[in-house]
C-alpha cells in the first residue's frame, strides 16, 4: 500500500534531517584532519562575573555541540584586546563599546559581531561619609580617573548635566589604584564599576553613593561588545556564528539557571567563591545581552555621535560598517 502523502513528508524530513547530521559531522572531522586551529577568543580584562555566560557555555559543551574549539584567554594588557584582533593573532576580542569605536576611528580594521553585556556598568562612586548625596555635592570637590582622554569626557559630561561646570571640580589621575584614593579620601569620587568597586566598598563596610553614568547625559553602551578583523568574518563564518549561537545558548543558560552558571564559572577559578564575586554576579545578572544581540541603530548612533561630538574620534561611519547581525540568530 502506498504511504500517505504524510507519512511520505515525514519520511522526506527524517532523510533531510540526517542528511545535514551528516555534512555536518563531514564538515567538522574534515577539519579536525586538517588541522583547524581553536577560536582565540580575548577577554576584555582577566576572568570575572562578566564572563560567567562565555565559561558557562565552555563547561557545558555548547562550543563543542556546534563543533568549535574555543580558546578563552585573559589579556596582558585591558588595552590589547581590539588591537589584537585587527591584527589577526587572536580571532575574536571583547572589548567595551567605547573602545572600540575610537579604535575603529583610529584606523584598525574591525566589525562588532555581537555582545556580551546590553547596558552601561559605570558611573561615579563617592561615600556618603563625605557629605555626597546628590551628583551636584561633587562642586568643589576632586574626581579620581585612570584612563585618559575617554575618563575625563564621561565625569564632565556627567557634571555638566547638574550644572557643574569643568573649573568648579578638580580631576586628578589615581592611576588604577581608584579604591584606595576614594578610602583614604585622596579623592571625593572615583570612576567605577556598580558590579564590582560599589560592591567592593560596601563589603568594606562603607556607604556608597553612585551616580549611573547613563543617567546624566552618557548615552547608554553595550559595555562589552564581541569584534573581529572583517577578513576572519569571510575566512571561518562557520566557526564565528557557532561561537556566537554557543554564546546564546551560554546567555540564555546563566538566565535561566544562574546557580548552575556561577558553579561553571567556580570549577574553572575556585578562587573567587567569595562573597564580592558572587554580589558582582548578581548585579551583572540583569545586563546580560540576550541572544548575544548588539543591533540597537540607536544606541550605537548616540555613542558614535556622543564621541565624535568630544573630540574622542575624529570620524564617524555609516552603521552597517560598525556591526553586523549575520552570523546571530534571528531573535
Amino acid at each position: 500500500m502506498e504511504a500517505s502523502p504524510l507519512a511520505q513528508a515525514g519520511t522526506i524530513g527524517k532523510e533531510t534531517a540526517v542528511r545535514k547530521g551528516l555534512i555536518f559531522l563531514l564538515v567538522v572531522l574534515v577539519q579536525l584532519a586538517a588541522g583547524a586551529s581553536p577560536l582565540k577568543v580575548m577577554l576584555d580584562f582577566l576572568p570575572n562575573p562578566n564572563h560567567i555566560p562565555l565559561y558557562a557555555a565552555q563547561v557545558q559543551g555548547f562550543f563543542s555541540e556546534e563543533g568549535i574549539e574555543v580558546e578563552i584567554m585573559p589579556p596582558a594588557d585591558p588595552s590589547d584586546p581590539a588591537k589584537l584582533a585587527a591584527a589577526r593573532v587572536v580571532d575574536l576580542a571583547l572589548t567595551p563599546q567605547m573602545n572600540y569605536l575610537i579604535a575603529k576611528a583610529a584606523g584598525l580594521p574591525l566589525i562588532s559581531v555581537g555582545a556580551l553585556i546590553d547596558g552601561a556598568l559605570g558611573g561615579l562612586l563617592s561615600l556618603a561619609d563625605f557629605g555626597i548625596e546628590e551628583l551636584s555635592d561633587l562642586r568643589g570637590r576632586k574626581v579620581g580617573y585612570s584612563l585618559a582622554p575617554l575618563e575625563p569626557v564621561l565625569w564632565r559630561t556627567m557634571l555638566s548635566t547638574v550644572g557643574v561646570k569643568p573649573g568648579e571640580f578638580e580631576l586628578v589621575n589615581v592611576g588604577m589604584s581608584t579604591v584606595a584614593a576614594l578610602l583614604s579620601g585622596k579623592v571625593d569620587a572615583i570612576g567605577a564599576f556598580r558590579n564590582f568597586e560599589l560592591i567592593k566598598v560596601e563589603l568594606l563596610g562603607k556607604k556608597a553613593v553612585f551616580f549611573p553614568q547613563e543617567d546624566y547625559g552618557v548615552p547608554n553602551t553595550y559595555e562589552i561588545l564581541i569584534v573581529a578583523n572583517p577578513e576572519l568574518l569571510q575566512e571561518r563564518a562557520r566557526e564565528v556564528r557557532g561561537f556566537l549561537t554557543a554564546l546564546a545558548r551560554g546567555i540564555a543558560f546563566t538566565l535561566e539557571r544562574p546557580e548552575a552558571a556561577f558553579g561553571a564559572f567556580l570549577s574553572l577559578y575556585p578562587d573567587r567563591d567569595d562573597e564580592l564575586h558572587r554580589r558582582s554576579f548578581a548585579a551583572t545578572l540583569p545586563l546580560y545581552a540576550e541572544g548575544a544581540r548588539h543591533d540597537d541603530a540607536d544606541r550605537w548612533a548616540g555613542m558614535q555621535d556622543f564621541l565624535y561630538q568630544n573630540g574622542l574620534v575624529d570620524r564617524t561611519f555609516p552603521l552597517e560598517e560598525l556591526y553586523t547581525t549575520e552570523f546571530l540568530s534571528p531573535p
